[in-house]
């Protein structure tokens, strides 16, 4: 049979969230894989916050692949890439790579990352092959929620909606600030529009000095255990750390509020002082992968950027 790649539709979420979880939890052996990160799902949102950026792979009308691309302004970011276990080692990782890859060249983004296994030489010889190097470890971390700690100068996105255009614009320039074009704007409205958690920003003198988006509940990249903060980002300069400090403190307390038990994030160790940050605040690691870049450039993983992300 001929594999077929093509666009991922709406029709097609719930036959691709459960190959994700098969995949995945195929990978990292569990007794079920369909129960791989609960009731955390990805891929509903994804579509919705980029609808361009998902292809499938099928064959006789069966799905044997899914890969997204996610658009972060001048970064474009890769993942996630499955496919069925049974058909493993039979080039349809590539064949999805290899449509996917113009993606980002339309989008025009500068540099193109991804998260992988470091320990898979097979995944990374694969990425090699279509221009994506090793760069520095990404760090999973991890610590249980805390009681409540409200942290004053704090807004939530989703209670300012007349001026919420506004404070997008100023999430932007922080961004912006530490890479030049980086734009979360689609995922923090993702997150504001289908209530999978909330976007927290650290205001100072009445203006957007931080910000975070933590995903928790059914549905969210989080799930209902976890409050997963999949991007937060801080102003540089000689107060970054105790910035970074209470917008975490800021999320602890959201967790708290919420009912998830743990808080976790991601931080490539490129940036050492918010890798060591976390580490001083109670986080673990509780994977590790390493990012990969297309070209091979440093991008935002610079010891002066105080900014959590994992690229999964």
């Amino acid at each position: 049979m001929t594999i077929k790649i093509r666009a991922l539709l709406e029709s097609d979420i719930d036959a691709a969230e459960r190959l994700r979880r098969l995949a995945f939890g195929t990978l990292v052996g569990l007794p079920d894989p369909l129960s791989f990160r609960g009731d955390a799902a990805l891929l509903r949102g994804r579509h919705w916050a980029f609808p361009d950026g998902g292809l499938i792979a099928e064959e006789a009308g069966e799905m044997l692949g899914v890969a997204m691309a996610n658009n972060w302004g001048s970064l474009g970011v890769f993942g996630p890439i499955v496919v069925h276990p049974a058909r493993w080692r039979q080039s349809i990782a590539r064949q999805l790579l290899e449509a996917t890859m113009p993606v980002f060249d339309r989008w025009g983004s500068r540099v193109v990352g991804l998260f992988t296994f470091p320990e898979s030489t097979t995944h990374v010889r694969l990425y090699q092959s279509f221009g994506f190097w090793p760069r520095g470890l990404t760090a999973i971390m991890a610590r249980p929620v805390t009681g409540p700690n409200a942290v004053p100068d704090m807004l939530s996105l989703g209670d300012h909606r007349s001026d919420r255009r506004s404070l997008l614009a100023q999430c932007a320039e922080v961004t912006n600030a530490i890479y030049a074009g980086l734009d979360l704007t689609r995922e923090i409205e993702l997150v504001v529009t289908h209530a999978l958690g909330e976007v927290i920003l650290l205001t100072e003198a009445s203006r957007v000095a931080g910000f975070a988006l933590c995903h928790t509940g059914a549905g969210s990249e989080g799930g209902t255990r976890e409050a997963y903060i999949k991007f937060a980002a801080v102003r540089s300069g000689l107060d970054a750390a105790q910035r970074l400090t209470r917008l975490i403190d800021a999320c602890n307390d959201f967790a708290h509020r919420r009912g998830a038990v743990e808080l976790a994030a991601g931080v490539n160790l490129g940036r050492m002082r918010a890798y060591r940050l976390l580490i001083d605040l109670g986080f673990r690691a509780t994977r590790q992968g390493v990012a990969m870049h297309r070209p091979w450039v440093e991008a935002y993983d610079r010891d002066d950027v105080f900014a959590l992300d994992d690229w999964r």
